[in-house]
């Protein structure tokens, strides 16, 4: 047990707790959620609760970041 228990924690990805990563990821996450205006019928809290609409969100906020780099990168 104890073996399965180290192999499964060397898999596990480290938690990001740095408070201004977190901001950033969660600014990008609801500049997405007001492009897409979903505010007229969920809050972000609701949108992020639901897995297909969080899936959207996340995927939408990698792009605009993308985006912004290929941009600033010119």
């Amino acid at each position: 047990m104890h073996r399965h228990a180290q192999h499964a924690s060397e898999k596990q990805l480290p938690l990001d707790l740095d408070p201004a990563t977190h901001s950033a990821r969660e600014s990008a996450l609801r500049a997405a959620y007001v492009r897409l205006q979903l505010s007229a019928r969920l809050s972000f809290e609701q949108v992020m609760s639901d897995p297909a609409y969080a899936i959207g969100i996340r995927n939408l906020a990698d792009a605009i970041a993308r985006r912004r780099n290929t941009v600033s990168a010119r």
